[in-house]
């Protein structure tokens, strides 16, 4: 038994047991009880109840829970009786079958509930974690696609960003945790945030899952599984360095308009992983040499917005998936009342940039309606600037370069380089917190705010927070 199931087992199931209305002459107990799902809160219906000897395992009693939960053994005689039960949610709990003792000494009834442990004593049997963290545990499996077994020894990672107030101002960082599979595959993720969402993947040595979206729900404890595909190969597929991974998961798609009709042209691809391909005449697509394992399929298109779906691929076996794409919200900034005062300095040279034209600048509300997901692909359309699958979630960027090549441009974040460590722009900046993004395409154009040393151009991104929640707007369309 693997160290997971070990302290989940340990944790066990409470029963409490309590013996009434003792009749007299009756020859045996009768046994009533409920199971109860206290991770769900609520009864857990259809459970297969065992009631067996504690000397004498092969003598028992089988029963099953009603719609409400209830059991009811009607001729236990006197002895110690083991009591357990089998149902599914237990195996999507990783949960051992616990099992409670009652001793029948004389005639009546007895009355016991049996309980799945709740989200908050799992998460402190497997963590140590306090009901007042807002934190919860995630656990799961890593296996292997090809044969579906365990893989010992895997790293699984999950991130997400922070506000953390340090000099007297709010910073957000990103912030990440990791933990390791044991023999058996298991492995036990503490202290993620409850209800919001977390991007995670696995990997083990240079073999990795995609990169995808994890839903923590506003509960101690989550079950999540990751396969990774052993057998895929890293492709470089050009000069800028750019890598993907491909293998022999393959999808089969369908993508369709909110109202039924094929959708014709619309881009699908494995994030990180296979080739891009266009849906055809009949909204279909099919993509053949993905990664296999634990992957994100991204459909989009422009004017909509992009939609995600988290599939398992198996070498060789291709999966069929739908998808319907809808129009593109249109979100309303923030109206700037600047009444005499002067603008903050920053938006400033951002408006004094866009007017000498020599970029491409785009202000938020243009960024939202490009994309709602990935920052990067509003630039999709900008000239001189193409977008690359990478490793994992969100986009490569580049620019043409002097020598007639792509080049991959440095990057500044509210006016500080951005220092990758691995990570992308779209994993840290979403969409709704962007106030303007500039792009200069070539080295001659680059402002001298962006000093670089690279033979390539520039992509400069500020925050709303950054620049007080002051919306920039293009100076030249500004009336007199």
């Amino acid at each position: 038994m693997s160290r997971t199931k070990q302290l989940l087992a340990n944790v066990g199931l409470s029963a409490l047991a309590a013996t009434s209305g003792i009749a007299n002459a009756q020859p045996a107990a009768r046994l009533r009880g409920v199971v109860y799902d206290s991770v769900a809160r609520a009864p857990l219906a259809n459970a297969s109840v065992r009631v067996f000897r504690a000397d004498s395992a092969w003598v028992g009693i089988d029963a099953r829970t009603d719609a409400s939960g209830t059991f009811d053994v009607t001729a236990l005689r006197t002895g110690t009786w083991l009591v357990s039960f089998l149902h599914p949610r237990l195996d999507s709990l990783r949960l051992e079958p616990p099992v409670a003792r009652v001793d029948v000494v004389e005639a009546g009834e007895i009355n016991v509930t049996l309980a799945v442990p709740s989200s908050a004593s799992l998460a402190r049997a497997l963590c140590g974690s306090r009901a007042e963290d807002s934190t919860a545990v995630v656990v799961g499996d890593v296996r292997d696609a090809s044969g579906r077994r365990p893989v010992a020894g895997a790293t699984v990672r999950a991130s997400w960003p922070e506000w953390v107030f340090a000099k007297n101002e709010m910073e957000r960082e990103r912030v990440a945790r990791v933990a390791r599979s044991d023999s058996t595959g298991q492995f036990v993720l503490c202290h993620v945030p409850q209800g919001t969402t977390v991007t995670a993947l696995a990997h083990a040595g240079r073999d990795s899952t995609g990169v995808i979206e994890l839903a923590i729900p506003a509960t101690e404890y989550m079950v999540a599984d990751f396969v990774v595909d052993r057998m895929a190969a890293l492709v470089t597929g050009d000069g800028a360095g750019a890598s993907w991974r491909r293998g022999a998961g393959a999808v089969r798609g369908e993508v369709t308009t909110a109202d039924g009709k094929p959708f014709v042209s619309a881009v699908a691809r494995v994030l990180g992983s296979g080739t891009a391909v266009r849906t055809d005449s009949n909204g279909v697509f099919r993509i053949a040499d993905a990664a296999a394992g634990t992957q994100t399929v991204e459909v989009r298109a422009v004017g909509y917005d992009p939609i995600r779906q988290l599939v398992q691929l198996t070498p060789g076996e291709p999966i069929v998936a739908s998808f319907t794409l809808d129009k593109s919200r249109a979100t309303l900034d923030t109206i700037r009342v600047v009444a005499g005062r002067k603008l903050p300095p920053d938006i400033q040279a951002i408006e004094r940039r866009w007017r000498r034209g020599l970029g491409t600048i785009l202000d938020g509300r243009t960024v939202r309606e490009r994309t709602s997901t990935s920052l990067t692909s509003a630039l999709w359309s900008v000239p001189g600037v193409r977008l690359g699958m990478r490793a994992g979630y969100g986009n490569t960027v580049y620019l043409r370069g002097n020598s007639g090549g792509d080049c991959i441009p440095p990057i500044y974040l509210d006016g500080f380089r951005f220092i990758a460590n691995g990570l992308s722009l779209d994993e840290i900046v979403p969409p709704s917190d962007v106030a303007a993004m500039e792009v200069y395409t070539r080295p001659m154009q680059r402002p001298a705010e962006f000093t670089d040393l690279d033979d390539c151009g520039v992509l400069a991104v500020w925050t709303t927070r950054f620049l007080g929640n002051i919306p920039v707007m293009d100076p030249r369309k500004r009336k007199p």
